[in-house]
């Protein structure tokens, strides 16, 4: 066994490499012998494309071995003639997981083994490309390559400034190539248009969903998200995604609705109501209600807190104004209540609430006032 082929070595009994002799009679397979880490084991070779390099004829092949060896990739062979001992030439590993494939799949087989012919850098990037939406994993990387953990940052830190490829995690690394972030931004766009068109009744489809759909890592679907909505492509309110130019189209009934329900969050000694508070008061549906307080949302008139609570935006600036004017540097929950006029019951959750937009932070019984 070579100090290469370790114990922890993922093995494989079907790999993609480069041969530098022509096939016999040019035939598409070949049985040999192959020669490698001190072993000879019969093997098919599976011809895919000549190809020429430095005025040599060379070739990507498919092989098959008798049995499984643990390689990586660049690691080198010498080919022998099956009951021969001529030599027929050598070739070194590409893909050292490979698999069948059918022939319409060999144009994108061969273009992928193109990569892996150049340095590490070609190599990582094209191993990136291939693995496509899913992402390449640290542990798939050190599986199929003798990369040490600082070269491979390196090399993914030159290939990140360069914009081929992005960084979703150091520990362990996860990677997708920009091109595939690209594709999925596509792809979500076009879900969302579809969306649009089948619930036009809807403000947007919502995170659950979106990740159903799709059944990705969790880290690639935020990335792309988090795209869009920086480059302007898609809108967020609260959970939900939709394009920037959907609009909402309320009836002359829920236009009456919306406007009375404004002025409802504006009433009142507490200027606070529950979901089901106005589901009773409007005598309406609990979708055509999300569907109308959706567009209040949208155009920042109210705000949704925890609990079903509903407020309205220049009610809360009202309040988190008369905190600020108090000089207090810290506030318990009767000050609270004495400055805003609410019960414990509203206090509570209205207090979480600033806590969540940076207004105050819970310190003890006490809350700071930042």
């Amino acid at each position: 066994m070579s100090d290469r082929e370790g114990k922890d070595l993922k093995k494989t009994a079907c790999f993609d490499a480069v041969v530098d002799f022509t096939p016999v009679e040019e035939k598409n397979t070949l049985d040999v012998l192959l020669l490698a880490q001190g072993k000879k084991i019969s093997a098919s070779f599976h011809f895919y494309e000549r190809f020429q390099k430095e005025k040599q004829d060379l070739f990507f092949i498919r092989v098959h071995t008798g049995l499984p060896l643990a390689l990586k990739w660049k690691d080198s062979f010498e080919v022998q003639g099956p009951g021969k001992r001529r030599i027929l030439g050598k070739g070194y590993v590409l893909n050292p997981f490979s698999e069948k494939i059918s022939q319409e799949k060999i144009k994108k087989r061969v273009s992928f083994l193109k990569y892996l012919l150049g340095d590490e850098k070609k190599m990582l990037f094209g191993l990136v490309k291939e693995k496509g939406l899913q992402g390449l994993r640290e542990r798939e990387i050190m599986d199929f390559s003798y990369l040490t953990r600082k070269k491979l940052l390196n090399l993914t830190q030159q290939l990140e400034t360069e914009g081929e490829v992005r960084i979703l995690s150091f520990t362990p690394l996860l990677l997708l190539s920009q091109e595939s972030l690209e594709f999925l931004s596509k792809k979500i766009l076009f879900l969302l248009s579809f969306f649009h068109q089948k619930h036009s009744d809807l403000s947007g489809l919502s995170l659950e969903k979106i990740e159903k759909r799709f059944n990705l890592h969790p880290r690639i679907l935020s990335l792309a998200l988090k795209h869009l909505l920086h480059s302007g492509q898609i809108n967020q309110i609260e959970d939900k995604f939709a394009l920037p130019d959907f609009k909402i189209i309320l009836t002359p009934e829920e236009e009456k609705t919306l406007g009375e329900l404004e002025n409802l969050c504006l009433k009142g000694e507490f200027h606070l109501y529950s979901l089901k508070d106005l589901q009773q008061h409007f005598h309406c549906s609990g979708k055509k209600l999300h569907k109308i307080l959706s567009f209040l949302i949208e155009r920042k008139k109210i705000i949704q807190g925890k609990d079903g609570l509903i407020l309205h935006s220049r009610w809360l600036d009202e309040i988190i104004s008369k905190i600020r004017k108090s000089g207090k540097r810290e506030m318990s929950v009767a000050d609270f209540k004495e400055l805003t006029g609410l019960t414990r019951k509203f206090a509570i959750p209205l207090l979480e609430l600033l806590d969540q937009m940076g207004v105050t932070r819970r310190k003890g019984s006490l809350r700071e006032v930042l």
